[in-house]
């Protein structure tokens, strides 16, 4: 190997050294050192030593805590749910958007504005908007006399998930609308021209053509969505915290009461690796299901 080959094989591993070192900083080290975490019996309050108690915490949030399976569920519904619901609005805006309609590039401008949105200022909008006493929502719904007296949204077992849906697929789904639209554009007009041609018109195109040529990039953004959803403590904690009792809690606001309401820094380390390896299952099977539809 030449020396000028040597010195910019040296000057390419000198640009990923700010990368490498951040990663192993901020990622691999954090990681570490909270499955080191999980095996011990570390707690902020009322112990004086950290013990080794080795699978003491995964077997007390798997055999012991009766509300670990029910949480576990509320995870699935809600990320599913709400990846369902962006896919609902994404794909029919992004069709919308891909269209020559009057000031379209101000309209594509406009809709990402839920998606660029710190999660915390959604969260506090929405809760305004959900209020059971002076919320807008009420205030419509009794103006057009849908109801007679106002609705508790986030206190009632039976609409505060599909508030919280509603609240979470409105933030995600310009993401999808984003990356259906630079798909929609990456398909050749000929493709459509021929089914045409063969007598594929309306909702048949739109089936047979355009949903399949879509496929890769709706699993990727399928795929990205749910690894997003699954982490998004923000909205759920502001909207309702785990409420009513643990109906909406899911493994994120779980983490986060073990960690720092009850300081038992074990436990909660012990419920972020298993809350990593569920979504990596999820995330391997989601991906070999598709890869197998795909065929």
């Amino acid at each position: 190997m030449s020396l000028l080959k040597r010195l910019s094989h040296r000057v390419a591993y000198l640009f990923l050294l700010p990368t490498l070192a951040y990663l192993i900083g901020f990622q691999t080290y954090p990681l570490v050192e909270n499955i080191r975490l999980s095996f011990t019996n570390l707690s902020l309050i009322g112990r004086e030593s950290v013990e080794y108690v080795g699978w003491e915490n995964y077997r007390h949030f798997l055999a012991v805590d009766k509300q670990f399976w029910s949480i576990l569920w509320n995870t699935v519904v809600w990320v599913f749910g709400s990846v369902l619901f962006q896919f609902v609005l994404g794909i029919p805006t992004a069709l919308v958007l891909n269209m020559r309609i009057r000031a379209r590039g101000l309209w594509r401008g406009l809709i990402l504005i839920p998606w660029v949105m710190p999660v915390v200022v959604v969260s506090i909008v929405w809760k305004w908007i959900f209020d059971g006493q002076w919320g807008i929502l009420n205030f419509f719904l009794r103006e057009f006399h849908l109801i007679s007296r106002n609705v508790i949204w986030l206190g009632n077992p039976q609409t505060v998930w599909p508030s919280l849906l509603l609240t979470s697929a409105w933030k995600g789904f310009p993401y999808i609308t984003l990356m259906v639209l630079a798909g929609l554009q990456g398909i050749e007009k000929e493709v459509y021209e021929a089914a045409k041609v063969d007598g594929a018109t309306g909702f048949r195109l739109f089936w047979h053509i355009t949903l399949p040529l879509l496929q890769p990039t709706i699993f990727v953004s399928g795929l990205v969505a749910i690894v997003t959803t699954w982490t998004k403590f923000e909205l759920i904690w502001v909207l309702t915290e785990g409420g009513p009792g643990n109906t909406t809690s899911t493994l994120a606001t779980y983490i986060y009461t073990n960690s720092f309401v009850f300081y038992d820094m074990g436990k909660g380390a012990a419920l972020a690796v298993m809350s990593t390896l569920v979504v990596l299952i999820v995330s391997l099977f989601y991906v070999k299901m598709l890869r197998r539809s795909s065929v």
